[in-house]
This record gives C-alpha cells, sequence and structure tokens, in this order.
C-alpha cells in the first residue's frame, strides 16, 4: 500500500507541475522560465533600438560637421541617462554595438549587432554580430538596408499570432514528452512496448484493457508482431478474458483444449463450486497422459473455501487442471501452495500461464511445464516400459527397418526377436505411416493363444467360425482397390501349433500373399524363427524377408533417453552420464526406458538434473533385474532351456563363450552335446539378445548389466548344478536339438 500511496503522490505532483507551467505560460509569461526571457525581450527592443537611433543621428551629424567619419567616436556619443549599449567603431563608417548583460532585457542581453553607413548616403544597414542578436529581434528590413530599417517593428506590424503559436509548440512537445512517458510507465503499456515478449504472460484478466489501449495507441498489430502473436490468437483470449461474458468459463475451457487438440466434454455430478471438464488427449503426446479433468471455478468463491473442496474431491487417479486467478494483481497463495503439494494430483494453471497457453504458440509446452512443476515426475513419465510404444513420440530409431518396410512396394516380412526388443513396437510404428495412406489399408492384430482366423474374424465384425479366406474377401470389399497389409503381432504360439498341425493355415496364407490379395508382416520370437528359418518343409521358408530386432541405433538411444526430458526441462548432468546409460543398456530400447524412469524416481523434489548418483541407484533397482530376467525359459523345451542357462552361466564365469569351449564343458561332465543343438542355442539366445557373437566365434553378453548380476560364486555352484542336471538326464547318451 505504502509504495502505491507513493506512486499517487508522485503522480498528483507531477500533473500539479505541468498544470502550473502551462497556466503561467498563458497568464504571467514574464514570471515562467520558458517564456520570461523571449516576454522581456520583446518589451525591451524598442528602448535598445531607440538608444541605437540616437547614437545613428549623432554619428551622421558628426560625419557632417567633420566633413568625415570621425577618428573618435566617444566625444560624439549621445546623452543618454541609463544607456544600455556599448558602442565602438571598429572601421570607417561602422558602429559595434553590444548589448549590456542585463538579466532585465531577456534574450537581447549580452548579445550584439554591427551596423553600417553606406558612405555619401543616408542609409545604413545591420547584421547580427558575435553574439548575434537573436533575428526575430531584428527590424523587418535590417539586412537590406532600408531607410528605416533601425526602427523598431510598430506594434500594428507584429505577428499577433507568434507568441501564442510558440507556446503551443512548447505545450505540444510536453504533451509529447509526457505521452512517451506515460507509454513507458504504465503497468500495462510499459511492458509490451519495451519487452513485447513479455506480453505473453500477462494475466488474463488484463488482456481486454490491454487490447483497448492498443488500439487507442494504434500499436496493437505492430506489438502483436513483435511479441510473434498471432491476431487471431490474441483476439480469442480477449473474447475468453471478458469480464461477466456468458459462458466465459466454458469458452475458455474449450479454447485451451483446442490449443492441445484435446477433445473437451462436460463433467458432472461434482460437488465443487465451479464447471468441470474431461479432457481426452491425443495419442501423440509425449508423456503418460491419456485424460485429465479440468475445473474453472465460480468468480467470488473464497480461496480457503475452494481449497477445502478441493481437498475433499475423489478424482481418483486422474489429475486436476484448476483454472486458477493467481496473479500479482489477485494473488491465491493458498491456492498456490494447493498446486504445489506433489502430494495431490492438482495442478494449477494461473492466470500468466492462460495466457502463455492460448498466445503462445507453445501450448503443449506450457501443459507440461505446469505438469513436470506441480506433479511427481513418475506420475506423468514420457517413457513407455510396457507393451509397444502407441506414442510417436515415444518411438525413436529403427529408420533403416521402417524404411525398408514403408518404403518399398508391398512384401512380406518375419520380424524375430526377443521380448521387450521392439518387435510390436516397430509393427505400430508401420501401422502409423500406412495410416491414410491412399493406396494401401493397413490392420494390426495382436494374438492372445494360436486361433489365428477366430481372433481376425472378431475384430473386423464377422463370425468367429469365418475361414481366413472370407476374413480376406471381406476386407478387400471394404477397401476396394486398396492393397491390404495385416500385421500380425505375438503369433509363435499360433507358428507353434501350425507346426503339429501340417502347416495348413500358413499354407492358405502364402496363397493369399502369391495371388497378391494380401500381405503380411509376422512378428514372434523363437518359434517364429524356427519355423521361417529351420523348417525345410515350413510354408513360411521363403515367405518373407527376415527382419531380425536388436539394439537401438546409438544415436537413437542418446534420443531416447534425453528428448522426453528435454521437454520436461529435465536433463542428464553430464553428457558422459548420457553415454554411460546407453553401454550399461546394450542399447536395449526398453532397458533404456527403465534406466531412465528409475532416474526419475530417484530424483528429489526440486532437483532437475539427473546425476551420477541416481544413475547408480537406477543400475541398481529392481526395475533393471527384472528386466533382465526371464532369459532362462526361452523355449517350450526343458532341455533346450537348461542348454541356454549352461551356455549363460559360462559365459558369466569365462566372460566369453565359443562352441568349442561350450562342447569340452559338456563332454567333461559326461554329457555328448550335439552341435547342432549347441548352435541353435547360441542362435535363441542371440535373437533374445542375450549374447553377441564378435570376431573369432566368441560370444559375450550384448549387455554389460547382465554380466553384474552373477556373483562369481553363484555362477560356479548354478553351473555345477545345471551340468549335473544334463549327465543324469542325458546319461551316456548325445543331447540332441529339438
Amino acid at each position: 500500500m505504502s509504495v502505491l500511496r507513493s506512486k499517487a503522490v508522485v503522480r498528483a505532483v507531477l500533473i500539479a507541475a505541468v498544470t502550473l507551467f502551462v497556466a503561467s505560460a498563458l497568464l504571467t509569461p514574464q514570471l515562467n522560465p520558458v517564456t520570461r526571457d523571449a516576454v522581456l525581450g520583446a518589451e525591451n527592443a524598442g528602448v535598445v533600438w531607440g538608444e541605437l537611433v540616437q547614437w545613428r543621428v549623432a554619428m551622421m551629424q558628426a560625419h557632417n560637421e567633420l566633413d568625415g567619419w570621425p577618428e573618435d567616436i566617444r566625444p560624439y556619443a549621445p546623452p543618454i541617462g541609463n544607456p544600455q549599449l556599448r558602442v565602438s567603431s571598429p572601421r570607417p563608417y561602422v558602429l559595434q554595438v553590444d548589448i549590456a548583460a542585463n538579466p532585465a532585457l531577456g534574450k537581447l542581453a549580452g548579445t550584439q549587432v554591427v551596423v553600417q553607413l553606406k558612405p555619401g548616403t543616408t542609409t545604413w544597414s545591420c547584421r547580427p554580430g558575435r553574439p548575434p542578436i537573436p533575428s526575430g529581434y531584428l527590424p523587418i528590413n535590417c539586412l537590406e538596408g532600408q531607410p528605416d530599417d533601425f526602427a523598431p517593428v510598430p506594434a500594428s506590424e507584429r505577428d499577433p499570432f507568434d507568441g501564442l503559436r510558440k507556446l503551443i509548440y512548447w505545450c505540444a512537445a510536453i504533451f509529447a514528452v509526457g505521452a512517451v512517458v506515460w507509454v513507458a510507465r504504465h503497468p500495462l503499456l510499459g511492458p509490451a512496448q519495451l519487452q513485447p515478449a513479455r506480453l505473453r504472460r500477462t494475466p488474463l484478466s488484463r488482456l481486454p484493457r490491454l487490447d483497448r489501449l492498443l488500439g487507442w495507441t494504434g500499436r496493437r498489430e505492430a506489438t502483436l508482431l513483435a511479441a510473434d502473436i498471432r491476431l487471431v490468437d490474441w483476439r480469442r483470449a480477449v473474447q475468453c478474458a471478458q469480464p461477466g461474458a456468458r459462458d466465459a468459463a466454458a469458452e475458455l475451457v474449450r479454447a485451451l483444449a483446442e490449443r492441445v487438440s484435446a477433445r473437451s466434454q462436460p463433467s458432472t455430478g461434482w460437488a465443487l463450486p465451479g464447471l468441470v471438464f474431461e479432457w481426452q488427449f491425443p495419442p501423440d503426446l509425449p508423456v503418460s497422459l491419456d485424460r485429465c479433468l479440468v475445473f474453472a471455478s465460480t468468480p467470488g468463491v473464497d480461496e480457503a473455501t475452494l481449497v477445502r473442496q478441493l481437498r475433499a474431491a475423489q478424482t481418483g487417479s486422474d489429475v486436476l487442471l484448476v483454472l486458477g486467478q493467481h496473479s500479482v494483481d489477485t494473488p491465491e497463495p493458498l491456492l498456490r501452495a494447493h498446486g504445489d503439494d506433489r502430494a495431490n494430483l492438482h495442478v494449477l494453471i494461473d492466470s500468466a500461464s492462460q495466457t502463455e497457453w492460448l498466445v503462445g504458440g507453445q501450448s503443449l509446452q506450457v501443459l507440461l511445464r505446469l505438469l513436470a512443476a506441480q506433479l511427481r515426475i513418475t506420475r506423468i513419465s514420457p517413457y513407455q516400459t510396457r507393451g509397444g510404444i502407441t506414442r510417436e513420440g515415444a518411438f525413436f530409431g529403427r529408420t533403416q527397418l521402417l524404411a525398408r518396410v514403408v518404403s518399398r512396394e508391398p512384401a512380406n516380412y518375419l520380424v524375430v526377436g526377443g521380448r521387450q526388443l521392439g518387435k510390436s513396437s516397430l509393427l505400430k510404428a508401420v501401422q502409423r505411416r500406412l495410416q491414410g495412406h491412399p493406396h494401401t489399408v493397413c490392420h494390426y492384430v495382436s494374438l492372445r493363444d494360436h486361433r489365428l482366423a477366430p481372433r481376425m474374424a472378431l475384430q473386423f465384425g464377422l463370425p468367429a467360425d469365418t475361414p481366413l479366406e472370407a476374413i480376406v474377401d471381406h476386407l478387400q470389399a471394404q477397401y476396394q482397390g486398396k492393397r491390404l497389409v495385416l500385421l500380425i503381432d505375438e503369433a509363435d504360439l499360433f507358428f507353434r501349433a501350425e507346426s503339429g498341425s501340417g502347416y495348413a493355415q500358413l499354407s492358405t496364407l502364402r496363397a493369399l500373399s502369391e495371388e497378391g490379395r494380401c500381405w503380411f508382416m509376422l512378428a514372434g520370437f523363437w518359434d517364429l524363427y524356427a519355423t521361417a528359418v529351420l523348417d525345410y518343409q515350413s510354408p513360411l521358408r521363403n515367405f518373407g524377408e527376415v527382419l531380425a530386432i536388436g539394439g537401438l541405433e546409438r544415436d537413437a538411444c542418446r534420443e531416447l533417453a534425453t528428448e522426453p526430458l528435454r521437454k520436461l526441462r529435465l536433463g542428464f548432468a553430464s553428457d558422459t552420464l548420457v553415454e554411460k546409460l546407453v553401454d550399461a543398456s546394450g542399447q536395449r530400447a526398453n532397458l533404456v526406458a527403465i534406466l531412465c524412469q528409475e532416474c526419475l524416481e530417484a530424483l528429489q523434489p526440486g532437483e532437475r538434473a539427473i546425476e551420477q548418483r541416481h544413475l547408480d541407484q537406477a543400475l541398481a533397482s529392481q526395475a533393471v533385474h527384472d528386466a533382465l530376467a526371464g532369459w532362462g525359459r526361452l523355449s517350450q523345451d526343458d532341455a533346450a532351456c537348461r542348454l541356454d542357462r549352461i551356455v549363460v552361466y559360462h559365459t558369466a564365469q569365462a566372460g566369453q563363450s565359443s562352441l568349442a569351449s561350450l562342447a569340452q564343458l559338456l563332454q567333461s561332465h559326461g554329457v555328448l552335446a550335439d552341435a547342432q543343438a549347441l548352435r541353435q542355442s547360441l542362435a535363441r539366445l542371440q535373437l533374445a539378445y542375450v549374447l553377441r557373437k564378435h570376431e573369432g566365434g566368441e560370444y559375450r553378453f550384448a549387455i554389460p548389466l547382465l554380466q553384474g548380476q552373477f556373483e562369481p560364486s553363484e555362477v560356479e555352484l548354478l553351473l555345477h548344478q545345471e551340468l549335473a542336471a544334463a549327465a543324469k538326464a542325458w546319461p551316456g547318451s548325445a543331447l540332441s536339438s529339438d
């Protein structure tokens, strides 16, 4: 209040000073510091020029008496009681007149004029000296040398509006300076003119008044252009901020939803004092938030009451966006503190953020910034650690594989790889890129069991007993003239069942593809690989190109680790930490995501950078241990699984393995292993991204973290147990391939 009072006092003093200045200039100009000298100069001009006329007459008389110009003019000086001029003659026929430096003479004081007599005539001419007499006080024909040029200008011939005109000029200058100061110091116009970018963070309630001021000054378009704000967005924001407008809250919520491409609809049954809406976000939102609630309170509700009702509201696991009026003008400290409390799922959208959301051009970034600042990061984590990637913003890399599938003519592809390596993500990425294609229609099918035809039939609204040919006929009739591509995920159980039933349905798939009626992209692990590569009699052999899914490109791993964090204004403390994370993960995509998720879990409130201690905690987390588990059951055959475990334990103990060293190890324990079985085991472990083959036929762990999962004493014990079980299960006989 003291600051506001002092500003009011300064403003009143300034207005009084300007008023006094203008009034004194009009009523008592001789007292005004600006007009005083001009008025005194005009009043004393007659005195000065009258005294000069006496000198001229005296010099003419002296000239007539001496018949020439006197060498010393002082004896011929006219008798003047209070002289204001000091006259000298630097050369014949010239008088140098210095006006006394008397403040009562105004602008004439201290100036000089030079007069000259034309020999043989009575004609005098004059010119300003040094310092020059102001030209406005010279006679009209002074420089032309007219006979009466030394006579003061008669009052009747003077410009009656000259003083008024000068006063108008002065007032215009004062008001121009005042207008500039007013614009620069105005709490709304000043920041908008000096720093147009600040316009984006102006509280929403100020926009209507600011818009009127910009319109009055003719600066609306120029200011918006400097602030990089579209006029249509500005007008929409001003409309949403109009006080007392009907359905203002609903219009504001609708405008905010449109800016982030969310579908908004009213939500009823709430005890909150205001309107509640439900938003559905698009699937490409870069955080794990598919929906939220939005609350716009009724104007005038007591802040403390509002906070109590928000705490009592049962929103479940939904995030609630609260549109508040918090700003410099109307602070809401209780509501601000409630939003900053990360224990709840309430996010306050203050007035300035609402404006930035509506006119800033980066509405999604505003939403993400507010979510990251007021919620636990793990609630909206941008990392998807389970299932196939469905959001385009969370999919990184695989550019070569995608280009091979999407940029070519339709063909069949067999996508093979272990679990959580990105097979489903690749298929869904292909589906997103083929959506809306003018000549291709693409469908994604995920199998839960071995029944392919019933699953596809139910998905496309057909009876469960519809055969594959009829399903394809139905789709061709529905999409006439378009090429049909079916993406079939999780197909291992289907291939396992087909291998025991003579490949009846696989033969149908091959026939449909050869006839050009449909193309397939099949994804699975070992059963798909064995059917397509190892079984010579399988219809799937040479059915399509085999795409093996392994580690992600290194650059893509870096982007996966850093880009989602950057959108939330988070990041790693150094690039070295990113490289350590990528190395430890072995460039396995889901492991990179899990490590980043665990780093977010390790962040304390207020921390914005992931440091070494956070990464160390993530590397040792249970989630990482769980993600590395499961390699011991890669096959349905117990003997094959035991052989896989022997290979892994031996690699963990020795740091590397080879076909020869494994055969020697088994033989030393009484097991005559078939080389083909060992080769299949090594191929299976490579496909699962457990081992990686290096030069010289050596196999090492594909993921460095996996090596650290084994204690040396435990590995020795586990290896001996598996070897003993193998010797007992296969006594005196060779372990054969499956």
